[in-house]
Parts: structure tokens; sequence; C-alpha cells
């Protein structure tokens, strides 16, 4: 093979033009997206069902899951099931919804706990052409029945745990034209009241004459399927009121599958590596991955990132019953994990954990969702010295990935989440004149690309108010560009501490507390101050074995911080820090704990001393 390696480091945008060249995989089209003209990946796959029947067919005999049994099999019982076994079972699934008259652009809510029984599901679902609404299990009732009144969905698919609690609110669901609930699991050890609005589903009542259409793709209003069609239902977190409804086509849901394979081929390039030598890289023959996939399916990054990319490269899955970092290592060592990720605290937690032998190795550590401390990554790589480290950033909104950067890039650059792939663009403005700011310049970030949603359901004002004319999905996020094109987030703007006038970043005093090796968790946010408006506080967990008094934090970060970032709190808080669903740290709820114990405190006028 004919190489021809660079002599310099190439830039991200002649890594672009390489990767994006006619014939090569990343090729770029223009195509009118929601009434704007805009670059899209030539390749995407034109449906879910289009990308994924190819998939279980090509990897058939491989085992794609090792998932949990449901309640009331013991805890640790698991079952494991091929490719062949998954689709055989989402073809039933899928042969039984078409009985009770599901058809292509239907919706269909799935909902509980990582299993065998939600991925079937949700496989079964696109099968038929129709839109799976992903629900959060954990919610409140009033939220959940709040999430299936906005998208009405004709079925309501569900786990034993998540049928107890929907199964009672059976009345005021069929008010609000919501369809009926089944479960994929026994119910017959839940309670009267649940039983009466759940019904367990039969697979005897799938037909085979459906099961060969469906896999044909006849009948159901599936001739009509195309890349528009509506294609996903997510939920945002909901942590300033109900959750909104983010539904997209099967267009945007689908860009992942290209674009989380810019980051892996910019990286190669990047190295020096010939186009040649970074295509045979990317397609080089490997041993099966093994992920174990600690993060919620119905979240964009897990769904999107993690549960699609796995199946395109024909991966294992290890799903976990609920997330212990105990119970995650087990699974790892009983299990061969090479892969981890999804959300930074999954890293850091087996990162920290005693219980992983010293000298097990990863192939893989990438997570997005949350900034990460600004040593994760030389930590990561000192300790999985061969494992491709990277991270990335998107949103709901985005239908995950719109920054990514793995290698020495993310070594070199901690506290960045990488350049935008090329078929999105970012800016930063400032929040005010929503003018675009100077290069290097700290502002909002603004996010366009054929990832984005199409609109909040049943929301225009929400709608209107976060994508701008030109198609900017309006992130909510501040931060800059550096002159290299990588983004750098500072925060949320919501989370921003505002000093006496002086804006201070959460970040900033997080990751100074993050260098303190006896903290497992932290959190800065804000307290309230007569004088200047805000000050710093912060709450921190310790790590497995340490100990650390709030004096002991205040003299190891002083040193490292600028006199208005310091802390006038640190809370050392007994337990780990609240977290919702998706693994990201509830700022809220950590403020109101901070806040809390701050008001009992006698009123200062200045950080306190700690001895240094």
């Amino acid at each position: 093979m004919a190489t021809t390696t660079a002599s310099k480091t190439r830039t991200i945008e002649e890594c672009d033009a390489l990767l994006t060249a006619p014939g090569m995989p990343f090729e770029m089209v223009e195509m009118d997206i929601e009434g704007r003209r805009m670059r899209a990946w030539k390749n995407t796959p034109p449906s879910f069902r289009a990308y994924l029947i190819p998939k279980f067919k090509e990897f058939a005999e491989r085992q794609m899951i090792s998932s949990p049994l449901p309640h009331p099999a013991e805890y640790d019982a698991r079952e494991r099931l091929t490719y062949a076994e998954v689709y055989q079972l989402a073809l039933s699934y899928a042969a039984w919804m078409r009985g009770l008259g599901v058809v292509a652009g239907d919706r269909v809510a799935v909902g509980g706990r990582n299993s065998t029984g939600w991925l079937a599901t949700w496989v079964g679902v696109h099968l038929l052409g129709a839109v799976p609404v992903l629900l959060n299990d954990l919610l409140t009732d009033d939220a959940q029945t709040h999430c299936l009144g906005i998208t009405n969905p004709k079925l309501v698919l569900v786990d034993e745990a998540l049928a107890a609690k929907v199964g009672p609110l059976r009345a005021e669901l069929s008010k609000r034209n919501v369809g009926a609930v089944y479960c994929w699991s026994s119910v017959d050890h839940l309670s009267s009241t649940a039983r009466a609005g759940v019904t367990a589903i039969d697979l005897s009542a799938a037909r085979q004459a459906d099961k060969d259409a469906i896999h044909s793709g006849v009948g159901g209003g599936l001739e009509g399927l195309h890349q528009f069609s509506d294609g996903c239902i997510f939920f945002t977190s909901g942590t300033t009121g109900y959750p909104k409804a983010v539904i997209s086509t099967q267009r945007a849901g689908l860009h992942n599958v290209i674009s989380a394979l810019v980051s892996p081929a910019r990286m190669f390039l990047r190295m020096g590596l010939s186009v040649a030598e970074m295509g045979a890289m990317m397609s080089a023959p490997a041993p099966q991955s093994v992920s174990l996939i600690s993060i919620p399916l119905f979240h964009v990054t897990g769904n999107l990132a993690s549960l699609l990319g796995t199946i395109g490269k024909g991966g294992k899955m290890v799903f976990q019953r609920k997330w212990s970092v105990k119970d995650a290592v087990k699974l790892i060592l009983e299990e061969k994990v090479t892969s981890i990720g999804g959300v930074p605290a999954i890293a850091t937690a087996i990162l920290q954990s005693p219980d992983l032998p010293k000298d097990y190795q990863f192939a893989a550590v990438s997570y997005g969702g949350a900034p990460p401390p600004s040593r994760l990554a030389h930590d990561l790589k000192s300790r999985f010295p061969a494992a491709f480290v990277g991270q990335g950033w998107g949103m709901t909104e985005t239908n995950a990935v719109v920054c990514h950067l793995s290698g020495p890039d993310y070594v070199a650059k901690p506290t960045s989440v990488g350049a935008p792939i090329p078929i999105c663009d970012i800016k930063i403005v400032d929040p005010e004149t929503r003018r675009e700011v100077p290069r290097g310049s700290f502002g909002l970030l603004l996010s366009r690309g054929e990832g984005n949603m199409r609109e909040y359901l049943n929301n225009p004002k929400a709608t209107a108010e976060t994508i701008d004319a030109e198609g900017y999905v309006d992130t909510g996020d501040m931060g800059h560009i550096d002159e290299e094109g990588f983004l750098h987030l500072g925060d949320r703007m919501k989370d921003i501490i505002i000093r006496g006038g002086e804006n201070i970043a959460s970040a900033e005093v997080e990751n100074a507390l993050a260098l303190d090796d006896r903290l497992a968790e932290v959190a800065a946010v804000s307290v309230p101050d007569d004088v200047l408006g805000e000050r710093v506080g912060a709450i921190v967990s310790l790590a497995p074995g340490a100990s650390a008094t709030e004096e002991d934090v205040l003299a190891a970060v002083f040193p490292r911080l600028r006199y208005p970032a310091r802390p006038v709190i640190v809370v050392v808080h007994p337990e780990p820090l609240p977290r919702n669903a998706n693994g990201k740290i509830v700022k809220t709820d950590c403020r109101k704990i901070v806040r809390d114990i701050y008001a009992s405190r006698p009123k200062i006028h200045d950080a306190p001393r700690a001895k240094l």
C-alpha cells in the first residue's frame, strides 16, 4: 500500500476536505431540509429499517446482548441473544403490533430499563416504519402523563416496573387519547390496580404472514416510508419544567451512523496517515467489541450514539439492571467488556473503582452529555494507554453528535469537545444582540446541521424560541471556539455564576476541584449574596476510601483559583451527588443543598480563610 505521510499536522479544514471528497464515505451533498439549503451526508440510510435489517443479517451469528432477566428473576440472572435471535423477536413484536393496526408513521411509546424487551420492541417499531416515543421510566406520574399526553401514541409498550407506574394512570391516559398499555414481561406480580390498566403481550397472536410481509417491506404504509418521514421522538430532561417532545426525521436520527466515524478518521489524518492508510485503519478487521451500556437507551446518547454505533459494527452490548459501579466492574470482568462510556461520571467511577484489576485494559472509552474534569483525558490515557479515548458534544435537539475529538487532540485539548463535523455549523454569538463574536470570544453557542430536530411537538412557541430563521438551534450553552476551530464549552447559560458583575463559569471551579484525588464528584453552584448578587459555592462527594473536610478541600483548591472564583462554601456530601436518568449531575438539586446549608450559616463578606 502506497503511503504519503503528512510532514506537519493537518488542519481540521484540510482533514475534512480529504474526508468529504467525491467517492469518499463522508462525501456530502446539498439538499433542502426544513425549507433550508444545507450540507448533508450523501450516504445517510433512508430509514431506520433500511439501516437495521442489513446489519442484523450481516452479524446474525454474533452474540448481540447480555441482558438482565425481568423481575421476579434473581438479581444476577441474565440472558444472552444473538443478532438473529433479537431480529426474530423484534419481527414477532412488529407482526403483533401490525395485528393491532399499527402502520408506518404511527407513534408507539417504548419505556423501561435497558433490556431484551426494550431493544426488541424498539427494533420492531422501526421495522414497521412507526415512530418510537422513548419514555424516561424514572419520571413522576404527572410528568409521564404529560409526555404521553402530548405525543398520543397508538400503543404504549413497557417493562414490568413502568407497568406498575403507568397501569394505575390508564383512565387519565385514555382521556388524553393515549392508546392501550402493554407489558413485554409478566404482570402477574403487579398490584390489581396496575394489572387493570396493563395487558401482557401475547406474541402467539403474531401471524407468520405479517412477519414475512414486514421483513419484505410490504403493506402497512411501508412503501411510502422515506428519509423525511418522522423517525423518532425523544424528550428533553425537563429540569426546569415538564419535558418537551423532540420529533425528528428518519434522516436526522440516522446522521450519527456516519457522523460518529468522523472523529477517528480525523484523528488518523491529524496523526499524519495518508488517506489510504486512514481507510485501511478504519476498515481493518477487529475482534468483536463488547460495550457496557450503562446509560438509558431512551436518551439520544444511549440510543443514537451507543446503540446505533454498536449495531453498526456488530458489537455486543451488556446491559445493567441499574447503575452501580460495583455491578459494572463485575460485569466488565464476567463479559470481558472492551468499551465503556456514556457520560464522564461512568468513566470516572470505573477508573476510581478499587475492584477493577490494575492490569485490566479497555480498547475504547468515549463519552459526552456532560462536561468532564479537565484531568480525565490524561488520567484515562495513563491508566489505559492503548485505549481510544474521546469525548463529544451534542444534545437532544441535534440528535447527538455535533462535535467530537479523540486521541492526541483530546489529550492536548482536554477542555475541548472537538471541532464540528463537516455537516454542522456552529457559531458563538452575543446572548443579547445575537451577533457573532470574534473567534476566541466567549458567548452563546448556536448549532445547525442535518441532524437538528424538526420541532418540539405541539409546542410552536418553544420551537420558534429555539430555532432561528437560518436553522440554528439555541443550545443554551456558553463557550468559545479556539484558533484551530475546536469548541470549548464553559457553562449552561443559566448556570453561569455572576459575582458582582463578573461571569464565573462553573467549569473553571469544577476543574480546579477535580484535581483533588480525594474527590469523586464536584459541582459548582451559585449562592445568593446581598452585596455581590451571587458568590461561588460547591458540593463534592468523596472517592472510595478517601476522607476530607470542607477546610481540607478549600485549602487544596484556593491556590488553583483566582480570587473571585474561590468558593465561600464547600459541602462534602456523604452520598453520590444527585443525577438524572441520563447520568448528568442535577445542578438544581445541588444548588438547593448548598444554598440551604449556606443560609443556615452566619453571613460573611469574604471567602473563608483556608489553612494554606
